[in-house]
């Protein structure tokens, strides 16, 4: 497409994303960023299709699992005051259980982003592209069943630079695939998704491996107990996620609004820059 992306120069209404107070913050903002970048060098229609993405399934999915692991920090607390820090390792692994099977359940989204996007009224060739993106990244998603209970246990023993550390690692490597990928590969939003993936899931094996063999006291390894209580876990993991869900449901709709604007490639895509 010829048409050069509208320039927002400065803007003096209420940003829409929330404000990054943390490096964790951050990461995840220069994350999103990152593919963004990338996929603007790929071509306009596949920054258009995978902002749309990000906006409305990728936004869903990661702030329904980030939502449900936060029940772990209230938990862990509760064990740590009450003397019985062996507990903690025991709610990481029942969060994976409802996590995954959580992964499980919200996995059509994925599959049928296209017609979901379609019927919400996004541009088909977006919604196209997106669900083929969307699809390749699926992966990525199941890492955040592992990645966000282990972050809450670290979190909660006040172990955030460890957190840091591999983060910002994998910020670094995240972009570098990007680069190798895409200008030297030629792979595209394969490219994109597969970097992605393999970036998510060096996080979580990387925060597992910490977690197994340097917090001794929080975990002693697998257990049958993390099968107990699951439906009580799940209740409490839901009741915390829909609060996140709804706190963030105002740039799934900002994306959804603009891709039904008069042309939304370039609408949306100025959007996702800006």
């Amino acid at each position: 497409m010829e048409s050069p992306l509208l320039m927002i120069k400065e803007s003096t209404s209420e940003p829409d994303y929330l404000p990054v107070k943390s490096f964790k913050d951050a990461k995840h903002s220069l994350s999103f960023s990152s593919s963004s970048i990338y996929a603007g060098h790929v071509g306009d229609i596949e920054l258009s299709s995978i902002s749309v993405f990000q906006g409305v399934i990728a936004s869903i999915c990661f702030h329904l699992l980030y939502g449900m692991s936060i029940a772990l920090v209230t938990l862990c607390g509760q064990a740590y005051g009450a003397g019985q820090i062996e507990h903690t390792g025991i709610y990481v692994q029942r969060s994976w259980i409802v996590l995954t099977a959580t992964c499980i359940i919200i996995l059509p989204l994925h599959i049928y982003a296209t017609p979901i996007l379609e019927f919400l009224g996004q541009d088909k060739d977006i919604a196209d592209l997106a669900g083929t993106y969307s699809i390749k990244v699926i992966p990525n998603m199941f890492s955040l069943a592992i990645r966000h209970p282990i972050m809450r246990f670290l979190e909660a023993q006040s172990k955030v630079k460890v957190i840091t550390f591999i983060s910002f690692l994998a910020l670094l490597l995240e972009n570098v695939l990007f680069y190798i990928f895409i200008y030297v590969f030629g792979w595209g939003t394969t490219g994109l998704a597969m970097a992605n993936n393999l970036t998510g899931w060096v996080v979580a094996v990387a925060l597992v491996v910490h977690t197994v063999g340097w917090c001794k006291e929080g975990w002693r390894g697998l257990s049958w107990l993390a099968f107990k209580d699951l439906w009580a876990f799940t209740r409490l993991s839901l009741a915390s996620s829909v609060m996140n869900c709804l706190q963030n449901l105002n740039v799934t709709c900002i994306i959804l609004l603009a891709g039904q604007l008069d042309n939304p490639v370039i609408v949306v895509g100025s959007y996702s820059i800006w």
